[in-house]
């Protein structure tokens, strides 16, 4: 009994550290930042504001809430009033984040306009040149983006060219909000099909060719089966008449068997033995004694009343 409740605890511990593991705030990095918004990416209020981006590099859906934003690390106070730490509101179900999948803050510092807008503009002057992701115990940095000062004028966005990889950041020449950062220039299989063939000629001819080239084969492989069935002979089926028609040729006529010859001396017993029947050829017809069926007159069953 006790074994089995340690296989019972040691099987509830493994459940809950795997639980733990597929949704860890540790795959969370800071993968875009915009500050000059002039004419870009706009807010739910139609306002263009600096945001960051936030990507989820995990095969598993996380949600980012309690954690905080923040644009100065030094810690919650500084003796004249609360930091620029922006914890990220519990309970909205749009912070959680899908596998491979961006989510969007904006960095207006209007808090009250909703849950992903934080409370700090790293466009004011004074403010420092990186944004901060922190676990929700506030001592844990999960990700740090450092920007270069120019990024406050440039009409460029920064972040990772390619996808939560720190090691090669710069300025982007596309604004992907919401989007991955590598974009893939040039034209797709089917616009440069359309180029090479505006018509559909060709497609028409390669997809004709292809029906008449499939029945060709199919035809040939029908027409060698047929061969193959004709080169065989049914030599056993052949065989096995003959073989009986020369064994009935070959049988004795004289060569009775067993039940023919029960029969016929049974049939001498009865004929000796006079043990026969005899008809006596003679056959009595009767008159109907009534023209009628009585089983189909039914006042022959009625009660005959007598007559004074």
């Amino acid at each position: 009994m006790i074994k089995k409740k340690s296989a019972y605890l040691f099987l509830l511990i493994c459940l809950m550290s795997f639980t733990g593991f597929s949704q860890h705030i540790n795959d969370l990095k800071i993968n875009e930042i915009l500050i000059k918004n002039d004419t870009n990416y706009a807010d739910e209020y139609a306002r263009h504001v600096p945001w960051v981006e936030i990507f989820n590099t995990a095969y598993n859906n996380v949600n980012i809430a309690e954690c905080y934003l923040t644009n100065d690390t030094t810690g919650l106070y500084d003796g004249s009033g609360i930091k620029h730490w922006y914890r990220i509101p519990k309970g909205d179900p749009l912070t959680l984040i899908p596998q491979r999948s961006f989510l969007i803050f904006y960095m207006d510092d209007a808090p009250l306009y909703g849950t992903f807008h934080v409370n700090f503009d790293p466009g004011k002057e004074g403010a420092s040149n990186y944004v901060a992701l922190i676990s929700s115990n506030g001592k844990k940095l999960i990700d740090i983006f450092e920007f270069p000062d120019s990024l406050r004028s440039a009409q460029h966005s920064y972040g990772c060219k390619e996808d939560g990889i720190k090691e090669d950041i710069g300025f982007l020449e596309y604004f992907t909000p919401g989007s991955t950062n590598r974009v893939f220039e040039g034209l797709t299989k089917a616009e440069q099909l359309q180029q090479r063939d505006p018509y559909g000629i060709g497609l028409a001819l390669i997809s004709m060719a292809v029906v008449f080239i499939a029945l060709a084969i199919i035809f040939l492989m029908l027409k060698l089966f047929a061969r193959l069935n004709r080169s065989k002979k049914p030599k056993a089926r052949s065989e096995q008449p003959v073989a009986a028609m020369q064994s009935a040729s070959t049988k004795d006529e004289d060569d009775i068997t067993g039940e023919e010859l029960a029969a016929v001396a049974a049939a001498l017993q009865f004929h000796f033995a006079d043990r026969h029947d005899v008809e006596s050829e003679i056959i009595t017809l009767e008159a109907q004694a009534m023209p009628y069926s009585p089983w189909a007159q039914k006042h022959i069953s009625f009660k005959k009343v007598t007559r004074k």
